[in-house]
């Protein structure tokens, strides 16, 4: 047996609820934004993904209740340039606590007392904690009713920390660090880090001329 849950006549609170209950577990980007008055910015989303040509991140930013838009979405488009982090285990805390609201105008940054450095090829700065910081520029958007809209990034250059990065293979190594990905909202919101990892290796399936 298995329990049906329409999604065409759902009400968007309970679409959201369910769906981000199914869809896990998923990937955090912590998003740091330049304010009108050069604040910076800093909130998390995890309707997240990456793709690798052309390399570029795309964000699913939603509404505010009242129906205004949030501060990430409206600095990235208004600016043009953001700076998407990977956090991990030790940052939990504190990206969690940028999920928040805050009066306009004020940084959560400050607010956490987190220390950022500058960038190379924007002007937002970045996060000096984060494993991974990438440094990126607006493409466009995609609107997506009136709840929320598809936010694309071009990636200009990524910094990555040194104790998850193996020189040999010139790429990052899942088991030198805990990334952190969000699960479902029920009692939460819960959030999960990586457990087992698994390497396999080419796939056993017949192939075409088999």
């Amino acid at each position: 047996m298995s329990v049906l849950f329409n999604f065409e006549k759902a009400a968007p609170r309970d679409a959201y609820r369910v769906l981000s209950s199914l869809v896990i577990p998923r990937p955090i980007a912590w998003v740091a934004t330049l304010g009108p008055e050069k604040t910076v910015n800093l909130a998390p989303f995890s309707s997240f993904m990456g793709t690798a040509n052309p390399p570029l991140v795309t964000l699913a930013i939603g509404r505010r209740p009242d129906g205004s838009p949030k501060d990430t979405y409206r600095n990235i488009v208004e600016q043009g340039e953001a700076v998407v982090h990977m956090a991990d285990a030790p940052l939990l805390e504190a990206m969690h606590a940028t999920g928040e609201e805050i009066p306009p105008g004020e940084s959560e940054v400050e607010r956490l007392g987190l220390k950022v450095v500058k960038s190379k090829k924007v002007k937002v700065p970045r996060l000096i904690e984060a494993p991974v910081a990438m440094e990126c520029r607006f493409r466009e958007e995609h609107p997506m009713g009136k709840g929320s809209t598809f936010v694309m990034l071009d990636i200009l250059l990524a910094h990555v920390s040194e104790a998850i990065w193996d020189e040999e293979v010139r790429c990052a190594v899942s088991d030198r660090w805990s990334p952190i990905a969000r699960l479902g909202s029920v009692a939460g919101p819960n959030y999960g880090l990586l457990g087992k990892v698994l390497s396999l290796g080419k796939s056993k399936l017949p192939g075409p001329k088999d």
